[in-house]
């Protein structure tokens, strides 16, 4: 056997559990249930809080996409708007220099 499995298998064999493994157990759920009820209250309310903020993020993200893309219409329209008038100057031009 590998030096490696030995050492695994050494470290994974069963032991019995230390006197009084029990009796901390049962007091350390004891002393967690007594604060669970003050704990789920803070944690439902940190929950509420999270979830509004989130709201607030997606909400402000929303409206700020919105104004992006709004500010790109403006800016595609101007440009259309500048290509029109130069391609009037054009096709004036060629009016002009054909007979």
């Amino acid at each position: 056997m590998d030096k490696l499995e030995e050492q695994l298998k050494a470290a994974l064999a069963r032991r019995p559990a230390p006197p009084g493994f029990a009796d901390r157990v049962t007091t350390a759920c004891a002393d967690e249930s007594r604060g669970a009820a003050g704990w789920s209250r803070h944690r439902a309310a940190a929950y509420r809080a999270l979830a509004a903020g989130l709201m607030l993020v997606f909400a402000g993200g929303a409206a700020y996409r919105r104004h992006q893309g709004q500010a790109a219409k403006e800016q595609v329209l101007a440009a259309i708007r500048i290509t029109a008038r130069h391609l009037n100057r054009i096709q004036t031009r060629v009016r002009e220099v054909r007979p």
